[in-house]
Order: C-alpha cells, then sequence, then structure tokens
C-alpha cells in the first residue's frame, strides 16, 4: 500500500510540471501566431496603399499629356516602397509597312517607371492595371498605358511604360486624296534618373509636343498599312486602311512625340 501511495504522490508534480510547459509552448505558438497575422495584415494594407498611389500617378501622367506647358505635383507616402525613374530605357521601334516595303519610322528610349512593392504575402503578377499587353493599339478609347505587376528577382514591381496609337484617315483636296497615318507617342526620356524611398513628391512636367512628317509617293493601289511597334522583345501589329487612286497612292505619316518630364520637387 505504501508503494502505491508514493507512486501516486509523484503524479502530481509532473502533471503540473507537463501542463505548464503545455500551457507555454500554446502561449508562444499564439504570440507568434498574432504577430505574423499582424504583420501580414500590415504587408498587405502597404501593398494595396503604394499600388492606388501609382494608380493615381499614371491618372496625374493622362492629365497632362498633349497639353504642352501643364505641369502637376504629386506626393507620395512610400508604404515602403522604391520608386525609380529610367529615362534611357525601354526602346521603342515603330516601322510602317506597304506591301513588301518597310520603313523604320522611330527608333529611341522613350523611358519607363518602376515602383517595386512593399513587402508581402500577396500576389498579383501579370495583372494589368492600365492597357493590356499590345504593344500598339488603334482606338482612341483604350489606354496608351502599359501598366502592370511583374516579378523582378525577389521583388513585385508595378512597370509604367507607354505604347504609341496609331490611326489613318483621308485628306481630300484639289490635289487628291492623301491618306494621313498620325503616330501618337508618350515620351518619358527627358525625365530625371529619379530613385525614392519613404515619402518623396513628383512633378510631370509637359514639356512639348514634337511632329515629324514623311510622305510616301507609292506606285499602285495599296489597300492598308502596317504600324510594328517593338519595345523590350515585345512587338505588336496594326493595320490601317488606305485609299488609292488612278494607280497611285499617297500616304503621310505624322509622328507626334508629346515630351513628358518627371522631377523631383524638394520639400
Amino acid at each position: 500500500m505504501r508503494l502505491v501511495k508514493n507512486s501516486r504522490g509523484l503524479v502530481t508534480p509532473i502533471t503540473l510540471t507537463f501542463l505548464l510547459f503545455s500551457f507555454t509552448i500554446l502561449t508562444v505558438a499564439t504570440y507568434y501566431f498574432a504577430i505574423s497575422s499582424v504583420n501580414s495584415r500590415s504587408g498587405r494594407l502597404n501593398y494595396a496603399a503604394a499600388k492606388e498611389d501609382m494608380l493615381t500617378f499614371e491618372n496625374t501622367i493622362s492629365s497632362v499629356v498633349w497639353s504642352p506647358g501643364s505641369s502637376v505635383i504629386q506626393s507620395f507616402q512610400g508604404y515602403g516602397g522604391e520608386f525609380r525613374t529610367m529615362p534611357n530605357m525601354r526602346r521603342l521601334t515603330v516601322n510602317i509597312t506597304f506591301g513588301s516595303s518597310s520603313s523604320v519610322i522611330y527608333d529611341s528610349p522613350v523611358g519607363y517607371v518602376s515602383y517595386v512593392m512593399p513587402p508581402s504575402d500577396y500576389g498579383e503578377s501579370n495583372l494589368y492595371l492600365r492597357g493590356d499587353e499590345d504593344s500598339v493599339f488603334n482606338r482612341s478609347f483604350q489606354s496608351s498605358a502599359q501598366m502592370f505587376i511583374r516579378v523582378n528577382g525577389d521583388d513585385q514591381e508595378i512597370y509604367l511604360g507607354y505604347r504609341p496609337l496609331a490611326i489613318s484617315f483621308q485628306d481630300t483636296s484639289e490635289a487628291g486624296v492623301v491618306n494621313v497615318v498620325r503616330i501618337f507617342i508618350i515620351n518619358l526620356n527627358s525625365s530625371e534618373s529619379l530613385l525614392f524611398t519613404g515619402s518623396f513628391r513628383v512633378r510631370i512636367n509637359c514639356v512639348n509636343i514634337t511632329t515629324e512628317t514623311t510622305t510616301f509617293n507609292l506606285l499602285g493601289d495599296y489597300s492598308n498599312a502596317q504600324i510594328k511597334a517593338t519595345t523590350e522583345g515585345s512587338e505588336g501589329t496594326v493595320s490601317l486602311p488606305l485609299s488609292s487612286a488612278g494607280g497611285f497612292t499617297v500616304v503621310r505619316v505624322e509622328v507626334l512625340v508629346c515630351n513628358i518630364m518627371l522631377e523631383e520637387v524638394k520639400f
């Protein structure tokens, strides 16, 4: 009977020690889970806020393009991201093709903006926030912006560049029918090379609009012209209607470039 009593006497401290140890493990696990949940929620909020900043930024650029002399300042909160301009990157080449004949009508860097997103467990890679993957378009109601989220190394970043709009129409005069092909290009390559973390301000200036005109006098009837735009390994083509008369086709190509400058505004 004494042996049985001694055995029962040992059960109580061992059980209490086990319960205390289990309670400690549970408390620590709950604490770290709560901290992890808070950090995850905070990361997602910062991610969403940074994305809204960039959407507003693109809206601001769109509000001044094609308005020479206009200027707007935008403030960024940062939210743990990194903003940079790349004015000498994103080379754009535009070709026009009539039948088997092709000519380069624009070839220059147009720049882009990159915003490395704050750390987050949330991913939206390849999501287009503005525009789509087409490198050139011919409907004026579409957006000139190509703004999407991409993976760059271990980071997610918002990439913002602009693509050309191509249209055609007929200009009839006493000399006959002239086909006008007009290409609209938004160019960021006059911007400052900027790199920001934390809060900052950027001035968006529409510096000027330049126009370059080339006339093609084509022997033969042509029903369309192909406009191909190539940028950073991506290319796209649109077909524009033409009108011919008397075995001749006259095409006037006008390349309009809106030069946008992004620069730092010091507090």
